[in-house]
């Protein structure tokens, strides 16, 4: 019991002390920008609902939805993180591998800070490498499967039936045109799932709440 006591102590220390510096290079850089961070909108960034709250999560999101919008304020943030990334990035190798730590440590829970912070996440040539190869065998694979579906070009000209159409040929022209575009509708969603959801979010936008609550659920 004392030993887990000690660990889930220990894990709290790392939480805080990563929440402190990303705070701290968050405030610089609005202070830099001359758009200082109030106390309540610092207090904010160390929002969670998990344990490791240092105060009630209740309590602050009423207080700051009453001062605050938060879509301003979340795109404020977010900029001023993103400034800070960079000149983290362009400036000091070692503040970058304390921002890329706090953002591991962070990213093993729930903490309202993230939503600024994310999209700065480190990457690097491995995962770069894996992209690249995945898109290859992505793009090879899409190749054949429109070949299989369609025939080749030459073949076209000529003609000639697609493969799929000497596999059934019992279906009719109109109904093996339909099934070629359900597949190609299949492989967009699959090869570009991103932006199939915004042009849902588009069509069917959800209501946005002013809590910063609500992001974490």
């Amino acid at each position: 019991m004392l030993l887990l006591s000690v660990s889930a102590y220990n894990a709290c220390v790392r939480v805080q002390e990563a929440k402190d510096f990303l705070v701290q290079e968050i405030a610089a850089e609005a202070l830099a920008e001359g758009t200082p961070l109030s106390s309540l909108e610092r207090r904010m960034l160390y929002f969670t609902e998990s344990g490791d709250a240092i105060e009630d999560p209740a309590a602050l999101d009423e207080e700051f939805t009453a001062r605050y919008s938060t879509a301003v304020y979340e795109k404020k943030i977010s900029r001023m993180g993103a400034s800070a990334y960079r000149r983290i990035k362009r400036e000091s190798p070692v503040k970058l591998q304390l921002w890329n730590d706090a953002l591991r440590v962070l990213g093993k829970g729930d903490h309202y800070i993230l939503v600024f912070c994310n999209q700065q996440k480190p990457s690097n040539s491995w995962q770069n490498a894996k992209f690249y190869m995945l898109s290859g065998f992505t793009a090879i694979s899409l190749f054949l499967l429109i070949f299989f579906f369609f025939g080749s070009k030459g073949g076209l000209r000529r003609g000639e039936p697609a493969p799929i159409e000497k596999l059934i040929p019992a279906l009719s022209p109109p109904t093996q045109h339909i099934l070629q575009f359900l597949f190609l509708l299949l492989v967009f969603l699959v090869v570009f799932p991103k932006l199939f959801s915004k042009f849902v979010s588009f069509c069917w936008p959800r209501p946005r709440s002013n809590s910063p609550r609500k992001r974490l659920e």
